[in-house]
């Protein structure tokens, strides 16, 4: 991989050993790194990635300085001005497969801001990062940078070829990068400030080939990836689109620097003329903040899935009977749970053979107050379905589910 390809252009004033961004800057090198000790491979021959190496704080708390021992190792300076590519082959002594090395570096910003922050190993070379503590999952994201001192941390593990990375932080807007420094030694006073709660969307929403019913309408289903940043899990995380009725989603709450994708329905019907537009704007809501964008939808159209799932179940718990509650992530997980949802079949679903699969989901089911007959795992809803027919289902629950029970649709031998 090679992160330069990607900068539009590179203007960067060193000041005193601090890499400062010039405000025309689209892209600034993370060229200055403090290099942990090696931490050489054991008897082990299994990945260490995943296992913190360091000493206390650990990989989220590090806070290092050049030439002090901090977290049981020492970290040395690396400066190669404006450029962005460190190879670990030429700092580091003895480089086995399976050695572990440390990359940390200070990046401090004048007022809160998103950039695209890219990084990744040379050929062979894992890795994994860290924004402020927390995790960052992917090589290319757009994250949230708090005013003051950020902190980043790298960890890469040598494989049986070229042992190093780059980093390089990145706008498309060329003021977001005015005034962007970064330093390897540890600022005085204040460090890892980290940025005001944030909600940070993917480029691209997706179409899922899942479907989804409620009350009388049959929903697609558009994949919206977001990632909180902040000092906390951020939560009630509302997102709505423009222009799809009714096509709205939430998350409880969202831990910082993790991406979780929001199914959002958009009505059976409207999906092919978002598709054609090819974007759609949404809106975000959180703990009293608010952004928009507009979002590119893929031009990908998967399969349709078979089974398709049902919105609006009511609910109450073993341990509330009294209070009833839309139901959320959350599964019965014992006997005794009583759930209840009405549906009414819509114009795409007259005609066919409706089964509600409850293989997952076991329970005494009641259809429009008859007790149900059961086919296998499955119970008929209707054979064939008219529009307008009135699914009127009650389950108190005999068992831990596993999955919500789902429609599965066939025509019907009549029609």
């Amino acid at each position: 991989m090679n992160l330069r390809n990607a900068a539009v252009s590179t203007l960067a004033v060193m000041v005193t050993g601090v890499a400062v961004a010039s405000p025309q800057a689209r892209s600034l090198p993370i060229d200055r790194w403090l290099v942990s000790d090696a931490f050489q491979p054991d008897s082990s021959a299994a990945s260490r990635l995943d296992t913190d190496l360091l000493k206390a704080p650990g990989e989220p708390g590090v806070l290092p300085d050049r030439g002090q021992p901090a977290a049981g190792t020492t970290w040395r300076l690396h400066r190669d001005d404006e450029v962005s590519l460190v190879s670990l082959d030429e700092l580091v002594p003895d480089v086995r497969p399976g050695t572990v090395v440390y990359a940390h570096a200070y990046v401090r910003l004048p007022d809160d801001r998103t950039l695209r922050f890219a990084w990744d190993g040379m050929e062979c070379t894992a890795g994994r990062a860290w924004l402020n503590g927390r995790s960052v999952a992917s090589h290319d994201v757009r994250a949230r940078f708090g005013a003051g001192w950020n902190t980043i941390l790298l960890k890469f593990e040598a494989g049986t070829c070229a042992f190093g990375y780059e980093a390089v932080l990145s706008s498309d807007v060329a003021d977001d990068l005015a005034g962007v420094r970064v330093q390897a030694s540890r600022p005085p006073g204040e460090v890892r400030t980290g940025p005001e709660p944030w909600i940070v969307p993917a480029d691209v929403a997706r179409i899922s080939p899942n479907r989804r019913w409620s009350r009388d309408r049959l929903f697609a289903t558009l994949e919206v990836g977001v990632t909180a940043w902040g000092r906390s899990p951020v939560s009630r995380v509302e997102i709505e689109l423009r222009g799809a009725a009714e096509g709205r989603a939430e998350a409880q709450w969202l831990i910082p620097g993790e991406t979780r994708v929001l199914a959002v329905p958009v009505r059976l019907d409207r999906l092919e003329s978002v598709a054609k537009a090819g974007a759609i704007e949404a809106r975000f809501r959180w703990e009293g903040a608010a952004s928009e964008k507009r979002l590119v939808v893929s031009s990908e159209r998967p399969a349709i899935s078979d089974s398709i799932a049902l919105d609006g179940w009511s609910v109450k718990s073993v341990a509330a009977e009294s209070r009833a509650a839309r139901i959320d992530d959350q599964l019965p997980n014992a006997a005794g749970w009583v759930l209840q949802g009405e549906w009414k079949v819509p114009e795409a679903l007259s005609g066919r053979t409706l089964v509600l699969k409850t293989g997952s989901s076991p329970g005494d089911y009641r259809l429009n107050d008859t007790r149900t007959q059961f086919i296998g795992d499955g119970v008929t809803l209707c054979a064939p379905c008219t529009r307008g027919d009135r699914l009127d289902v009650k389950v108190r629950t005999t068992g831990a589910w596993t999955a919500m029970p789902v429609v599965r649709t066939a025509v019907s031998a009549s029609r």
